[in-house]
This record gives structure tokens, sequence and C-alpha cells, in this order.
């Protein structure tokens, strides 16, 4: 993917949310959804400059090396958060190039906001700078975000996710090894798998190492592994992005920081401080506590989209 890829991308977004916008304006007091209360948005601000990309990325201690495409605003909207939320003026991301291949292109989840595809196509530019072979790139979000059906997703809901399998388009890839893609498994359990190799290693730090990211889902063993060959570096603060949670074995979860010019971005809570490594990661390895202490999970109140979505969502439908 070259670095012009995401001024295309964000002029196709500003293009497309202009008539959901508009339509949003007259319809949205009469959306039968009712309204859900959106938190004040405490993001920070966007980078719009390779200066401040790199001193975004000491504060957090990550070395950022490679280049960085400026983030200068958009018309692409976000309303609620990744697990509940929308957005109008997705662009799509394109495979027409030699930098990446596209898994599941059939199931119409290739759309994000342009920051997301502008992180992307930075991201391979740096890995290339490690000679690391062309991406395959997983699950972005639908083309109005949403929730998804018949899938096990809870995210993915407004532009700001990708999944990135843990395998390389080289040699290119079949249309049928994308349609029904196979899992690269570089962790069982508590044991790291040859697969893990240090190329592997690499990109999760690449992808990590960018100011622009919130945090990125790996399983724990991925987590413990990538503290034990980084944790004692100077620029070890990328590690404080890579979140232990269950699955992802096979592909890293990307999410990126809300857009500051969408203010009804929904933030994730801060992740806490420090590296994450020592204790908190070897907590997941724990044997469970006895069922007699185990406390019942309460269910989960039913969701209600932000008033604004189901207008979205239907727009799209129509078209």
């Amino acid at each position: 993917m070259s670095q012009s890829t995401a001024p295309t991308a964000q002029t196709a977004a500003n293009t497309a949310v202009t008539a959901v916008r508009d339509a949003s304006a007259t319809a949205t007091a009469s959306a039968t959804a009712p309204a859900v209360s959106i938190k004040p948005q405490t993001a920070m601000p966007d980078i719009s400059s390779p200066e401040s990309a790199l001193k975004s990325a000491l504060e957090q201690n990550i070395l950022y090396m490679g280049p960085f495409t400026p983030y200068t605003g958009s018309k692409a909207r976000i309303y609620g958060s990744t697990a509940n939320g929308c957005i109008a003026g997705a662009a799509s991301l394109s495979d027409k190039g030699e930098d990446f291949q596209l898994q599941r292109w059939g199931r119409n989840r290739h759309y994000a906001h342009p920051l997301m595809l502008q992180y992307l196509a930075d991201l391979r530019a740096r890995t290339a700078q490690f000679d690391l072979p062309p991406l395959v790139i997983g699950d972005l979000s639908q083309r109005a975000g949403g929730p998804y059906a018949y899938s096990n997703h809870s995210s993915h809901n407004t532009g700001l996710d990708v999944d990135l399998p843990f395998i390389f388009a080289q040699p290119r890839l079949s249309a049928a090894e994308l349609n029904n893609p196979r899992d690269n498994y570089i962790v069982q359990g508590q044991k790291v798998r040859e697969s893990f190799t240090p190329e592997i290693a690499t990109y999760i730090k690449l992808a990590a190492s960018d100011p622009r990211v919130d945090r990125i889902f790996v399983a724990p063993m991925i987590k413990k592994h990538m503290c034990a060959l980084y944790e004692q570096d100077e620029y070890n603060g990328f590690l404080r992005k890579l979140r232990p949670w269950f699955g992802h074995r096979a592909h890293m979860h990307v999410r990126l920081n809300c857009p500051s010019d969408s203010p009804e971005c929904v933030l994730p809570q801060p992740i806490p401080e420090g590296t994450g490594c020592g204790y908190e990661v070897d907590s997941w390895f724990l044997p469970p506590p006895p069922k007699s202490q185990q406390v019942a999970a309460k269910p989960k109140p039913k969701k209600e989209l932000p008033a604004q979505c189901p207008l979205i969502l239907l727009q799209y439908q129509q078209q």
C-alpha cells in the first residue's frame, strides 16, 4: 500500500458521509431507538505531523521509526464505542496493490475510518523497512459499522479495529485461501510454537509501536513471550499496549484511539500504567478459584445503539 492511499480514502469518506449527515440533522429527532448517553471524550490530540508523531511516541516510551501519514481530519463520524456504535462515511480498503491481501473479501468487512487506513499504510511501509513480506489483513468493519451478524466479534463497530493474522502474503494467497483462511496459531496454552518466529515478533512490535494505537489484544502467552523478548529494552512502552485476552492466538486485534473530529466516539477504559509484564500477565495462568468462591456473573443489559446509528445503518442498507 502506498502512502497515497490515505488521502484517497479520506476523500472517499468525505464524499460518502455528506448525505448521511444531512439526513441525520432532520431525522435523528424522530428516531425510534432510545437515546444512549455519550461519554465525554478526552481523546489524545490528533497527530498532524511526523514531528508530533515522534514526540507523542517518545512520551509513551515508544521508538517510532519510518514514515508517518499525518491525520488532518475527515468527514467520517463515529458514534458510540467499538463494541456498541457505528460510523458514517467509512472508507473501503482495497487490495489492488502488492503490499497486502484481504481475507474474507466477500463478507463486506473491509471498511474503516480513514485514520485506520493511514495506520495500515504506514504499518506496511515500516514492516517493509524490516524486510517483512506483504501483509494479510483480516476483519475491519462493515460499511456503516454496527454489530456483526452471525459472528463472534463483539467489537469492530466503528472502523477503529482491525484483525491482523500472523501470516504473510508470500507467496501470494489464492482466492480460496483468502475466502477460507487457515489460522496460524503461534502459541498453545503456555507453550510458544515454532511458528512464533522473530519476524512475527517484529511485526507485533511494529504494530504496537505507533502512537495512534490505543491497545492490541493478544493471547496471554503471546504477551508473556513479548515481555521476555523486549521488557529490558529502553523503549519498551509498546508492551503496555499489548493486552492479554482470550483467543487471539492466530491474530492480533489492533484498536486505534478516537479521532478528535468524532466527539461522540466513546473511549474505552484507560490501560493501567506499566508494561503489564510480570504478575499482571502471569495472573492469567493462575488456577481459577474454587467454585465456592466464584461469583455468579450478572446478566448484561441489552445493548442499545446510539440514537444516530439506526438511521446511518438504514441509509447504507438502502443504497
